[in-house]
């Protein structure tokens, strides 16, 4: 679906933030400032693609041996780890990422939403499970970076943002008050994780991927995209 005239729906709207209980706003990447399409596209497609092409002798085999990792791993710092898959596979998985570089994009309004909130004086951090390498290559493409305050990877704390372990360490490098927070995530898990270590307002997004099916979750507010933040930004 095209996000440009996707039409958002009337009868559920997301709840607005309640921005005078907020001072820090942390924000994923992949699915929440940038479009989930490339990561879709290439784990899903050329992925499995390229394994099952090197291993010609057997690639059903193949295939099943990469979908059984990937469900061994999911939600582990694994899964989003470049040195993992590329020594399972045997891929040069940056490599691969940089085929795909023209579907990395940013999400509509981010940076519209992220100045906003620069001007409004409260602080912007990334906290993302992605790899500090995957992250500068998509910096390099979009800039994102340049319009956050704090940037932290998963792999600099050594756990995923599903593990409770990952609020508790995200202190040290970003201190911040949990009651006065707000996060950001497409990741149903990685909010859950943050709701029980007591980050006071969260919002999910409902079209991660501009392309793809929405979400839904009966835990979690969903922003049908980014400019549902600006309600009483001030």
């Amino acid at each position: 679906m095209d996000s440009q005239t996707r039409a958002k729906n009337p009868e559920t709207p997301a709840t607005p933030v309640d921005w005078s209980r907020v001072d820090t706003v942390l924000f994923d990447m992949d699915g929440t400032l940038l479009d989930l399409h490339f990561d879709n596209r290439f784990w899903g497609e050329l992925i499995p693609q390229e394994y099952m092409r090197c291993q010609p002798d057997d690639p059903e085999c193949a295939r099943r041996r990469l979908e059984d990792e990937m469900q061994r791993v999911r939600g582990r710092l694994e899964w989003y780890c470049v040195d993992h898959w590329t020594h399972f596979t045997g891929l040069d998985v940056l490599a691969l990422k940089r085929e795909l570089a023209h579907h990395v994009a940013i999400k509509p309004h981010a940076v519209e939403v992220l100045d906003r909130i620069a001007a409004s004086g409260r602080e912007r951090v990334l906290v993302t499970n992605a790899h500090p390498e995957v992250y500068a290559f998509k910096h390099r493409l979009t800039g994102i970076g340049d319009h956050l305050d704090r940037i932290v990877s998963a792999h600099d704390l050594f756990c995923a943002k599903e593990d409770a372990t990952f609020w508790e360490r995200l202190q040290a490098v970003a201190p911040h008050d949990p009651a006065r927070t707000l996060l950001v995530d497409d990741n149903l898990h990685a909010l859950a994780s943050a709701h029980r270590a007591g980050i006071a307002q969260l919002r999910g997004m409902r079209y991660p991927d501009e392309r793809g099916a929405p979400m839904t979750s009966d835990d979690r507010v969903l922003l049908e995209d980014l400019s549902d933040l600006l309600d009483g930004l001030t």
